[in-house]
């Protein structure tokens, strides 16, 4: 079931043309076929996926499918670079609102693991079963042998400007924190990892006793204060 959204303020963030060999936007099939594509992937697992599958329950054709992307892999990409370009952008409204840079940097990492407002920041497909797909699904878009091609393609862009904007955010509250950017990275690294402990690999995280995304948030923002607070650089030998 689609959760609730801000219709007033829907967006329609377009991830990179070259996932796909036709907008799929661009049609009620295409448009079909996001929303479909989600929804079975979410149910079967990459793996399990397969466009016949797609299209049977769409009434459609294989053939069909394909005139918008070239295989399943594109397809989760797709959705992959929607996720982030939509969580940089709620990010960025977050860090707008706040009053100051260490608020700013709370109410990020609050929505980085998933504690988001009711009505979230409209989208054309629904940001919680992007994030589903995303941390059951999401390491496959870029763990496979060609991944050095498509990083070369900027592929993974929108999930490196989060990382970037991060890294900002604990810069301009500690101008010598080092290696912000890999810090940012661990932190949304694991906000899309422990969820998928808690709900799957429950011993390995106390977080699992309660299947909530607010301690999860907790946990990784008293880790990036202590961090902010105490780090010190590495010492070159």
């Amino acid at each position: 079931m689609r959760r609730s959204v801000s219709t007033a303020s829907l967006v329609h963030l377009r991830p990179d043309p070259a996932l796909s060999l036709k907008a799929p936007e661009s049609s009620e099939l295409g448009q079909a076929i996001l929303e479909g594509g989600l929804e079975l992937m979410n149910e079967l697992g990459l793996e399990a996926f397969t466009f016949k599958k797609l299209a049977a329950r769409l009434q459609s054709t294989e053939v069909s499918l394909y005139k918008y992307f070239p295989n399943k892999q594109r397809l989760l990409q797709y959705y992959y670079q929607l996720y982030w370009l939509w969580l940089r952008q709620l990010c960025g409204r977050h860090a707008e609102r706040a009053t100051s840079p260490r608020q700013a940097l709370e109410r990020v990492v609050e929505a980085i693991c998933g504690v988001w407002p009711k009505e979230v920041p409209g989208l054309q497909l629904d940001p919680h079963a992007l994030r589903a797909l995303v941390i059951d699904e999401g390491m496959k878009a870029y763990l496979h042998k060609n991944v050095d091609d498509d990083n070369a393609r900027r592929l993974f862009r929108p999930y490196k400007e989060l990382s970037a904007f991060v890294a900002e955010l604990l810069v301009a509250c500690r101008k010598d924190v080092p290696m912000p950017r890999s810090f940012a990275t661990t932190v949304i690294e694991m906000a899309h990892s422990l969820p998928f402990a808690m709900e799957h690999l429950p011993s390995l995280t106390e977080l699992s006793r309660r299947k909530d995304l607010k301690p999860l948030a907790e946990h990784l923002l008293h880790r990036t204060i202590t961090y902010l607070e105490h780090a010190q650089p590495l010492k070159r030998k």
